[in-house]
């Protein structure tokens, strides 16, 4: 079965369970490095990269929002447009 077979199959599954395909593979460290890891490796053996950083896990969208009194941003940039 193909990589995009897969994908199609992962896709038939009700949310809650493509969600936990997702988790699984995220967090599993049996899984492959990705290729950006493997050429960093290989770099860092040549002697071109200091060191190795991982990668970040956190999402843009895991940081609450914060609540501004007063004019909001975009109306703020609109008006000093003008």
């Amino acid at each position: 079965m193909t990589p995009q077979e897969i994908i199609k199959e992962i896709y038939k599954l009700p949310l809650p369970e493509q969600n936990e395909v997702v988790e699984t593979l995220t967090k599993n460290p049996k899984i492959e490095e990705s290729e950006d890891l493997r050429i960093q490796k290989l770099l860092f053996e040549a002697g071109l990269l200091e060191e190795i950083k991982p990668r970040r896990q956190s999402r843009i969208g895991d940081f609450p929002a914060i609540e501004i009194n007063g004019e909001s941003i975009s109306e703020t940039i609109i008006r000093e447009r003008r």
